[in-house]
């Protein structure tokens, strides 16, 4: 039985970044570069839709990729470049997957939003969202739907946490990896809400330490995630987990 634990999440995480911060910052630093060169391209018309997609590709590697390499080192091993090329075949499924996650995450937000302007009677256009002193009383008159909307996000986000790292660790499908976080964090909803404020502290104590404090603290939470996952999902069990209380047991 294996009881969740953050700050034991967040301690593996400090001593991974510790044990391998040179070669996890050199992929932090290779992620922010292509990003840099992919913002530098065009934004709009046909060729800026498709440099976005390719903007949000390159996101969906990075996810794939850093999801199995940040277990392999929480499992032991070191980490390794090559990941990134060895979960490409998987690329497809696991990018349905996280449209799949965006479109959970923020279409109740604006739907909220929407019933909200309806209610309230304000109306939100192309031209409201360009003019600062509008936005500022759109977000007045539609305060507390912002907020229930943001709370949406929220639960949904705690729910779907470990579905990237479903995916990559237990050879999951798309849906499968979505519905297998929904069930195993039902009752641990509290405790990624925890590492969730934790999270929050570690980057603020990062960012008073400045430029490498920033890279040390994303690296830390990188592996503190792939920590809390393997809490919950052990390593080795082939059968799915049935999640009591704040502990995961075999079914």
């Amino acid at each position: 039985m294996n009881a969740i634990n953050v700050l034991s999440a967040l301690k593996t995480g400090w001593k991974m970044t510790k044990s391998h911060f040179i070669v996890s910052l050199g992929l932090v630093l290779a992620y922010f570069v292509v990003s840099m060169l992919f913002s530098l391209l065009p934004t709009t018309g046909v060729i800026g839709a498709i440099c976005q997609l390719l903007v949000l590709a390159v996101t969906f590697i990075w996810s794939l990729g850093i999801s199995r390499l940040t277990i392999e080192v929480v499992d032991g091993e070191d980490p390794r470049f090559g990941v990134f090329g060895e979960m490409m075949p998987r690329f497809g499924a696991f990018a349905w997957m996280m449209v799949i996650m965006l479109l959970l995450l923020y279409v109740p937000f604006f739907l909220i939003l929407l019933v909200g302007s309806l209610i309230s009677g304000v109306s939100i256009d192309a031209t409201t969202m360009t003019n600062p002193q509008q936005i500022m009383d759109v977000m007045g008159d539609l305060g507390i739907y912002i907020l229930l909307g943001f709370v949406s996000m929220l639960y949904l986000g705690l729910r779907l946490f470990f579905a990237p790292y479903i995916f990559v660790d237990r050879k999951a499908g798309a849906v499968e990896s979505l519905k297998m976080s929904w069930t195993a964090t039902h009752p641990l909803q509290g405790k990624i809400l925890l590492f969730f404020l934790l999270s929050l502290v570690v980057y603020a104590i990062g960012g008073l330490c400045f430029i490498v404090g920033v890279f040390a603290s994303m690296i830390t939470l990188m592996y503190a995630q792939a920590a809390l996952y393997r809490q919950a999902f052990p390593a080795g069990m082939q059968e799915p987990l049935i999640v009591e209380d704040t502990n995961v047991v075999v079914g």
